[in-house]
């Protein structure tokens, strides 16, 4: 299985590279990813509907990847749950377009990586179109029960691994985690940092650890995703400290709301602007991380191919 060897080549101390950014690029690539934004609401469904609309942009953008060495693909199912889906109405699609997210993954992996894992991601049911707000999470036996459903059905797809992406706090989480679990499958528990080395919520990792220990919970690894560089950089060390497992990184480098509403399907909800981000100095950060002891290693929104192409030789040794 690829999930055990995967295993087997964290516990050995080897370094994977996961791939980079797929809604961003998909948005890149000239696909509105922004139906169903609003300012109340957010960004809508952002790249699901694309596993329907764009295919093979997306089988591309997987492909991609994987011609530069990722050893993990993700599958485009972050926004395939129920929540995200019912607000462009396709609530009653969940089951198939997390499958068909699943399957064009595998696709591409099949024909040009066999070797490579297929990560099923499952993310937050609620929107925070204002910054991270613990009133509007859903209750606990609700995200359990939809990240549940989710989660059988990326198994049922033969996803190899189960991504659990844009955490903010720790009572958010743990349904996550007990939903993934369930499946058998290896478990990765996706973050958001901050500059001062905590979660969004405020709460240190010392307190994420803690509670996932308490709770007779199991992650395989925890990653710090989706936020700037530095914020992983000020966080790492301090999990490292906190959980003796695997861990990783993959930073948002400049994909945020843009400064007007968009108006769908003409605009859209996000800028792309990187900056000082280039792929080389990408992976200067991805070197940084590699130090501090970071095993897993991507991008998330707004890096591209050319900056997981810049990051292989750190994280492959090449």
């Amino acid at each position: 299985m690829r999930s055990a060897t995967l295993a087997e080549r964290l516990a050995r101390g080897e370094r994977l590279l996961l791939d980079g950014g797929t809604g961003s690029e998909l948005q890149r690539r000239g696909v509105n990813v922004s139906k169903g934004s609003s300012v109340e609401g957010g960004l809508g469904a952002w790249s699901a509907p694309a596993v329907d609309e764009a295919p093979e942009v997306l089988r591309a953008i997987h492909e991609d990847y994987l011609r530069l060495g990722a050893d993990v693909v993700t599958a485009n199912s972050y926004n395939t749950n129920r929540g995200q889906l019912a607000r462009v109405g396709l609530a009653h699609r969940m089951e198939e377009l997390s499958r068909r997210a699943v399957e064009i993954a595998r696709e591409a992996r099949d024909r040009l990586a066999p070797a490579a894992a297929v990560a099923g991601s499952i993310a937050p049911t609620t929107r925070f179109p204002t910054g991270w707000d613990p009133a509007r999470v859903a209750p606990a036996t609700s995200l359990l029960r939809e990240w549940s459903d989710q989660v059988a059905v990326l198994a049922e797809a033969k996803a190899d691994l189960i991504l659990i992406e844009s955490m903010s706090a720790v009572f958010q989480l743990l349904s996550a985690v007990r939903a993934a679990r369930v499946s058998g499958l290896p478990v990765w528990l996706g973050i958001h940092a901050t500059v001062d080395g905590t979660m969004t919520s405020g709460e240190s990792v010392d307190d994420l650890v803690r509670a996932i220990d308490e709770q007779g919970l199991q992650v395989d690894a925890i990653l710090l995703m989706c936020s700037p560089p530095a914020a992983i950089t000020a966080t790492l060390p301090k999990l490292r400290e906190a959980y003796p497992g695997t861990t990783g990184a993959y930073a948002n480098i400049g994909y945020r709301r843009g400064p007007v509403p968009a108006h769908y399907p003409e605009t859209q909800y996000h800028v792309i602007d990187v900056g000082e981000n280039t792929p080389e100095r990408y992976a200067e950060h991805g070197r940084t991380w590699r130090d501090m002891g970071a095993q897993i290693i991507g991008g998330c929104c707004a890096t591209t191919p050319d900056h997981i192409a810049a990051l292989r030789p750190v994280v492959k040794g090449d």
